[in-house]
C-alpha cells in the first residue's frame, strides 16, 4: 500500500470513524439501558475534563510532529524518541487525554453508556494496544533504557525520592483507587446484595472513640509516600498498592457482598464524625476492606521512620477499628488483609506459579497400544470440556442439553478445520485453533437459533463458561508447548526441556527462558469469568454478555499474542494474524451489546445431568487432542 494512502486512511480511521463509533454506541446504549446512572452533579464538570483531554492529546500529537519527526500512528511512527513536552511528564499522553476526552463528553451529555460502557472499554483497548503492541515496538526501536516520564514508577535503588517523586507516586496510587471505589460506589449495590456481617456481629457495640483510629487511617495512608525514605520503598508502596487495588475493585464487580454498618450513637463528637462519614459512603464496596489494605501498605513506609513493629501495631490497630466503628464486617477485615498479604507478596507468589507452570509444561508422557499414542495433555482439555459443559447445563438446565451438544461439536469441528487451514504443515499435521472454535461455536448458535430459538441463551451461557474451558484448556498447551511466548528475563520466564515440546521441536528454544503466556491466558481467563458471572447473576440480558466476552476475552487475547513466539504464526502488516482476528471480534463484541436479547432463563440448578452429555463429549474431544498415530504419514495422524 502507498505509504501516503496507508496513513489517510489511518487517520480517518482513528480520527473519523472511531469517534463517530464510540458516539452510536454509546447513543445505543442509553437506549438500551436507560437506568444506568449519568450523575447530575458530574455533567458540569464534563465540558472542563473534556477540553482538557483534548488538550492533552493535540499537545502530544504536536510534540510527535516537531520533536518526533513523524505522526502519532503506530503503523507508522515518528523516528525519533519523544522524551520532552508533554511526554516529560505522562508517558502516554495521547491515550490519557483520548480517555480524558470521551470521558468528559460522556459526562456533560449525561450519558450512562458512555460513562460506564464505552469510555472503561476504550480505556482497556488502550491498555490493551499499549502492552500488546507499543511498549514492544519502543522497546524494539529505541531499547528499554529510556527516559521515564513524571507520572511514572521511581527508579529503584537507595537514593532518597524527590518531593516530585513523591507527588507522582501519590497520583499513581490513589487515582485509580479513587476512581475504581467511586465508579463501584455508584453501581452497588445491583440486584443481589449478601450482607457479611454476621448475625453475632450485630449485637457488638460500637465504640464510637476508636473513630480517632478509623478515621485516622486516611492521614496515615496519605502520608506514607512523604516519608519514604529510599526511592525502592517509594516504588514498592505504589506497586502494592496498584495491584492491591486491581485486585480488590474486581472483588467488588465479582462479588455482591454489602456491609450494613451496626447503629451509632450521633450524640458524642466521634459518634457524629462517623455518621457524618457514613454519609458520604455505601454499604457496598466493603469486601475486601480497603481501610485494612491501605493501613498495612502505608506500615510498610512508615515502619522505616518508626520501626517495622510500631507500623505493624498501628496498622492492627487500625484494622480493628473497622469492626469497633460498626463499618465493617470480620469477613471485610480479614479479606483486606489478605489482599494486603497478596500484593505485598506478589513475587513470591509468581514465582510460585512460575515454578508450578514449569513443571506442568516439561511434564509431557505418553503411552504406546500398537501404533496408536495417548498424550497425558489430552487430560487437561478432556477436563475443561467437562467441566465447561457441566457449567453450561447447570445454568441452563436439561432442557438445552440438545442445543448444548450441537454447540460444543461445531465448535471442536471448527476449531480442527481452522488448525487446518491457518496453520496444519508437515510437522503439525492435527493442530486445532482458537478462534476456530470460536467461529465454530457461533456457527452452532445460528443453527440452535433456527432450530429451537434457543441461540442466545446458549450465546450467553458459552460465554460465561468459555473463561473456564480456556483457563483449564491452556495446561494443554503447556505441556504441548503450543501458544508459547518468545524470550524473556530469567525472572519471568519459564524453561522448556522436552524434545516433544513445540517450543524444543519446533521453537528451537530448548532451555531458554520465554514468557509463559498460557499462564497469562489462565490468568486472565478467571479475571474474566468472575466478571462474566456477575454479570449473570444480575440477569444481564444474553447479548450483552456474549459481547462482554468478545470484548474482555479479545483484548486480553491482543495483549498476550504481543508476547507470543511461535514461528509459524502468518503476520500482516506488522501484526500477528491473532491480533488483527482479535481487534475484528473487539468491534463484533461492541456491536453485540446493542441488539436486544432475553435474560438469562430460570436456574437450572446444579446437577449431574450434564455430566450425561458431557462425560462422552470430553472423550471425544480428548481423542481429538490427545490421542495420534505417530508413524503414520497421513494427514491428520499426527499432534507432534
Amino acid at each position: 500500500m502507498n505509504a501516503t494512502l496507508g496513513k489517510l486512511l489511518y487517520a480517518a480511521a482513528f480520527c473519523v470513524a472511531l469517534p463517530l463509533l464510540l458516539t452510536a454506541w454509546a447513543v445505543r446504549l442509553d437506549d438500551k439501558y436507560p437506568h444506568l446512572p449519568a450523575p447530575h452533579a458530574l455533567a458540569p464538570a464534563g465540558w472542563p475534563i473534556a477540553v482538557v483531554g483534548a488538550a492533552i492529546t493535540l499537545r502530544a500529537m504536536g510534540d510527535l510532529w516537531q520533536r518526533g519527526g513523524g505522526l502519532p500512528m503506530n503503523a507508522f511512527p515518528p523516528p525519533r524518541l519523544v522524551a520532552t513536552g508533554v511526554y516529560r511528564w505522562l508517558p502516554h499522553p495521547i491515550y490519557a487525554g483520548c480517555g480524558a476526552l470521551v470521558f468528559g463528553l460522556a459526562a456533560a451529555a449525561r450519558s450512562g453508556g458512555g460513562l460506564w460502557i464505552v469510555a472503561p472499554v476504550l480505556g482497556l483497548a488502550m491498555v490493551a494496544l499499549v502492552i500488546g503492541y507499543e511498549r514492544i515496538d519502543l522497546q524494539r526501536r529505541f531499547g528499554r533504557a529510556r527516559p521515564a516520564a513524571w507520572l511514572s514508577l521511581p527508579p529503584a535503588g537507595p537514593a532518597a525520592p524527590t518531593l516530585g517523586q513523591k507527588f507522582a507516586a501519590l497520583l499513581l496510587a490513589f487515582t485509580p483507587w479513587l476512581v475504581g471505589y467511586e465508579a463501584c460506589t455508584r453501581l452497588a449495590p445491583l440486584g443481589l446484595a449478601v450482607d457479611t456481617m454476621q448475625p453475632f456481629e450485630r449485637t457488638w457495640p460500637v465504640w464510637e472513640w476508636s473513630a480517632v483510629l478509623y478515621l485516622g487511617a486516611y492521614a496515615w495512608t496519605a502520608l506514607a509516600p512523604f516519608v519514604a525514605r529510599s526511592q525502592s520503598r517509594l516504588r514498592d508502596f505504589t506497586v502494592t498498592a496498584l495491584w492491591g487495588t486491581a485486585f480488590i475493585i474486581w472483588c467488588f464487580l465479582v462479588f455482591p457482598f454489602v456491609s450494613a454498618a451496626r447503629p451509632v450513637d450521633a450524640s458524642s463528637a466521634w459518634g457524629a464524625l462517623l455518621r457524618l462519614d457514613r454519609l458520604y459512603d455505601t454499604t457496598a464496596c466493603a469486601f475486601p476492606s480497603f481501610h485494612v489494605f491501605w493501613a498495612f501498605v502505608a506500615a510498610d513506609v512508615w515502619g522505616d521512620r518508626l520501626g517495622r513493629r510500631t507500623g505493624r501495631i498501628i496498622a492492627a490497630l487500625i484494622a480493628a477499628s473497622c469492626v469497633t466503628t460498626g463499618v465493617h464486617s470480620l469477613l471485610d477485615v480479614i479479606a483486606g488483609l489478605l489482599a494486603y498479604q497478596a500484593a505485598a507478596h506478589r513475587d513470591a507468589i509468581w514465582a510460585r506459579l512460575r515454578r508450578a507452570t514449569e513443571r506442568i509444561a516439561n511434564s509431557w508422557h505418553d503411552w504406546r497400544i500398537g501404533p496408536v499414542r495417548i498424550i497425558n495433555h489430552g487430560a487437561y482439555v478432556a477436563g475443561a470440556t467437562l467441566l465447561g459443559l457441566w457449567l453450561v447445563g447447570s445454568l441452563l438446565g436439561p432442557q438445552f442439553a440438545p442445543a448444548i451438544i450441537a454447540v460444543a461439536l461445531c465448535s471442536l469441528l471448527g476449531a480442527g478445520l481452522w488448525g487446518q487451514w491457518l496453520e496444519a504443515s508437515s510437522q503439525l499435521a492435527r493442530p486445532f485453533g482458537y478462534f476456530g472454535g470460536l467461529f465454530g461455536g457461533c456457527a452452532g448458535l445460528l443453527v440452535v437459533q433456527l432450530w429451537r430459538d434457543e441461540g442466545w441463551y446458549l450465546a450467553g451461557a458459552f460465554a460465561v463458561a468459555a473463561p473456564v474451558i480456556q483457563a483449564v484448556g491452556r495446561l494443554r498447551c503447556l505441556v504441548q508447548g503450543c501458544c508459547h511466548g518468545r524470550p524473556a528475563d530469567a525472572w519471568l520466564g519459564i524453561r522448556y526441556h522436552h524434545p516433544l515440546s513445540r517450543v524444543c521441536k519446533l521453537a528451537k528454544l530448548d532451555g531458554v527462558p520465554i514468557h509463559p503466556t498460557p499462564l497469562y491466558s489462565i490468568v486472565g481467563n478467571l479475571v474474566i469469568f468472575g466478571l462474566l458471572a456477575r454479570l449473570w447473576i444480575e440477569h444481564t440480558d444474553m447479548a450483552f454478555i456474549m459481547g462482554a466476552y468478545l470484548i474482555l476475552s479479545t483484548c486480553a487475547r491482543f495483549m498476550e499474542e504481543g508476547y507470543r513466539g511461535e514461528p509459524q504464526t502468518a503476520r500482516w502488516a506488522g501484526l500477528p494474524i491473532y491480533q488483527w482476528l482479535a481487534v475484528g471480534c473487539l468491534f463484533a463484541g461492541l456491536a453485540l451489546t446493542t441488539l436486544p436479547a432475553p435474560p438469562p432463563p430460570a436456574p437450572g440448578g446444579g446437577s449431574f445431568a450434564p455430566l450425561l452429555y458431557a462425560l462422552p463429549i470430553g472423550l471425544l474431544v480428548w481423542l481429538a487432542m490427545g490421542v495420534d498415530f505417530p508413524d503414520s504419514p497421513r494427514r491428520m495422524s499426527r499432534l507432534a
